[in-house]
């Protein structure tokens, strides 16, 4: 099931995806995977959510977390900021609307991976969570496509409220 959800963000990616100025926002790519990979990194031990493979077919697809989540950097994260970064508007109100409609997409796909039970939820993480975090990845990828030092300045403390917020204990950190 998981990789219906990934040819969908393929699919989409490549017929909406901007991808003759992709080396202009393939930094932001980077620190879009740069941060997924940290924090799968940093919560190791310590997961806010988990995937898991589900197939409706026949023979039996066995992806785990990691490899579904190094999928989804490399497809789906690809595929998003080529429209997201590529057909970024040009007024605050519409990178606002822009913003908005880009959560209620990752909402609507992490909502559904959750319902179906490609994805559950650990110490404390929950889908209000999920939405909030993605206004928040969605602005962050916005300031650092602007300008990539303050982009980097602006996610420490996110990265810091969170590693609090949720109590991560510092044991189980790599």
């Amino acid at each position: 099931m998981i990789l219906l959800f990934l040819l969908f963000y393929a699919i989409i990616g490549w017929k909406f995806g901007n991808w003759k100025d992709f080396l202009s926002y393939y930094p932001t790519l980077l620190f879009f995977i740069v941060g997924d990979l940290l924090s799968q990194f940093l919560l190791y031990d310590y997961s806010m959510w988990k995937f898991k493979t589900i197939t409706p077919f026949v023979f039996p697809i066995h992806l785990n977390h990691t490899l579904i989540s190094l999928s989804k950097m490399a497809i789906q994260y690809t595929a998003t900021v080529s429209i997201f970064i590529g057909r970024l508007p040009n007024t605050i109100l519409g990178k606002m609307w822009w913003i908005l409609l880009w959560t209620g997409i990752y909402g609507l796909t992490e909502g559904l991976a959750h319902i179906l039970g490609m994805m559950t939820y650990h110490n404390g993480w929950h889908f209000g969570w999920d939405l909030f975090f993605n206004v928040l990845m969605f602005t962050v990828l916005i300031i650092h496509h602007k300008n990539p030092l303050i982009g980097w300045i602006v996610s420490f403390p996110i990265i810091i409220f969170l590693l609090l917020h949720f109590n991560v204990p510092y044991s189980v950190m790599k």
